[in-house]
């Protein structure tokens, strides 16, 4: 008998009804999908969950996503997990400094869900 592993998405993303979205959008496309509505909470949740992926939001109350993303490459454990950005900000210098962060994709908000989804099973292999 074989048992299903679904894979686990961490949203980490201040906007309640933004990350609520993503949530029906990643749970209809077979994922399990866990929220964090801040920096910190995002870390303890990633350490606690072990998602696959993460998609974190560039803008929080508590921290900026681009030190998010290196302080979630500095932890050993974590490096290899993919982190896909958004950001309502569309600057060159953004995606530029996103990239030098160790963000793996950097995607402009409005979310666009049928490209958002490409861009997981991309970063997860799939």
């Amino acid at each position: 008998m074989y048992t299903l592993v679904m894979l686990k998405i961490l949203i980490i993303d201040d906007d309640y009804n933004i990350a609520k979205k993503s949530k029906e959008e990643l749970l209809q496309a077979g994922y399990a999908v866990v929220i964090a509505y801040s920096a910190k909470e995002g870390i303890e949740k990633l350490k606690a969950e072990k998602p696959d992926c993460i998609l974190l939001d560039l803008v929080l109350p508590d921290e900026s996503g681009f030190k998010v993303a290196q302080d979630i490459k500095n932890l050993p454990d974590f490096i290899h997990i993919p982190i896909i950005a958004t950001s309502l900000k569309h600057e060159e210098i953004d995606k530029h400094i996103a990239a030098k962060s160790g963000i793996t994709v950097y995607v402009e908000k409005p979310l666009d869900y049928p490209r958002l989804l490409f861009n997981i099973k991309d970063v997860l292999g799939q």
